[in-house]
């Protein structure tokens, strides 16, 4: 079974520099891309997830979400943030299901619990029957409970990586994944794409990412390219592209994008 796990960044859905500002345009732009691909490839399964944007990275920066809750204001800011988190969800899936795509919402609260912001027991089954049923999971970063700390944010770029890990190690699928952004992939210092990331360079890489220009209390690509890494490690191939390029998210997911950065083992 072919599984590709998409992400929409929530810097490229969103106006992250504008509170709760959403780019419809490219929206509709990286819909009709998904339509296109399950017209190529109707046997592929997909899982695609959105990232926050200006909507959720507002309310999770204001009540320090990701750092816990300890009373009852700060127990209000978590299901402040988590309604943010489902607002823009909600919206992204009605654009889906306008455009004749069987889309269904499934937040992370109700999969994964964490110790100290780490994941400690999920259960996908859910997304696993929603996918036998030819159904599109359409997940999202989003507030969980975590044992520690009360509870924490999840991102999308590692609920995604933790079902990477679950298809392939429980089920042996074929599993990639594509994180489409508002960047045109991972540069350097001198603004050049960085066209492949490994264990062997990344040593000499990370010195040039950074966090967010943005709000985003998540960590930035620093964060994401360390966690495509480690899935990386299993030979699951991660690429970072430029969603705004018509046509990019169909080459990278039936194929190879015509820009981008590719995080593999090797």
């Amino acid at each position: 079974m072919d599984l590709v796990l998409v992400k929409l960044g929530g810097s490229l859905i969103t106006d992250k520099d504008k509170p709760y500002t959403a780019r419809l345009e490219i929206m509709t732009q990286l819909v009709e891309q998904v339509s296109l691909i399950r017209h190529r490839n109707p046997n592929l399964k997909l899982i695609i997830g959105n990232g926050a944007g200006s909507f959720a990275h507002q309310s999770a920066q204001k009540y320090n979400t990701i750092h816990g809750f300890s009373n009852d204001e700060e127990k209000r800011g978590f299901c402040l943030v988590h309604q943010d988190a489902l607002d823009l969800n909600l919206l992204l899936a009605k654009v889906f299901l306008q455009a004749g795509l069987p889309v269904i919402s499934l937040p992370p609260f109700t999969m994964v619990v964490t110790h100290n912001k780490k994941v400690v027991t999920s259960d996908f089954l859910t997304i696993e029957n929603s996918l036998q049923a030819g159904l599109i999971p359409l997940v999202f970063g989003d507030v969980v409970l975590d044992k520690a700390i009360g509870g924490t944010i999840l991102s999308t770029d590692t609920l995604l990586a933790e079902l990477a890990k679950y298809f392939y190690l429980q089920h042996n699928w074929k599993v990639r994944l594509v994180n489409a952004g508002n960047y045109p992939g991972v540069c350097n210092h001198d603004g050049q794409v960085i066209s492949q990331i490994t264990q062997a360079n990344y040593s000499q890489i990370k010195a040039v990412l950074g966090k967010s220009e943005s709000v985003d209390v998540t960590g930035g690509m620093a964060k994401k390219v360390e966690e495509f890494l480690a899935i990386a490690s299993l030979g699951i191939d991660c690429w970072i592209i430029d969603g705004n390029l018509p046509g990019n998210l169909v080459s990278a997911v039936l194929g190879t994008p015509s820009q981008g950065t590719l995080i593999r083992a090797v």
